[in-house]
């Protein structure tokens, strides 16, 4: 499962620190918070071919802190293997992707 792992966690990793990828993410962005989205969409939107991102997908949500800010959910429900990234969405869009967010206490 190691390779595996480290194979899925490359193929997301890329998608939120690439510039070549930014297209993915504006498409993944510009869905529902919440919505999942096979990893594989993000790359082709971004022009780009991911074959072996077999059963993985993604979602965003608001980030609880900062409205710049986005929490990308990354999952592959067969293996349960799962990632999460910290995206600074404003940046990207030139507005903010989320909407205010209760965060219980």
């Amino acid at each position: 499962m190691d390779d595996e792992a480290d194979r899925m966690s490359n193929l997301c990793t890329n998608l939120v620190s690439m510039k070549r990828y930014e297209p993915a993410l504006k498409h993944l962005l510009n869905e529902t918070p919440g919505g999942w989205i096979p990893v594989r969409e993000l790359y082709r939107a971004a022009g780009a071919d991911a074959a072996d991102a077999d059963s993985l997908l993604a979602a965003w949500l608001p980030s609880p802190n900062n409205r710049d800010y986005v929490v990308i959910v990354f999952l592959d429900d067969e293996t349960k293997w799962s990632q999460t990234a910290d995206y600074h969405a404003t940046r990207l869009l030139g507005r903010q992707a989320s909407v205010p967010v209760s965060v219980a206490s």
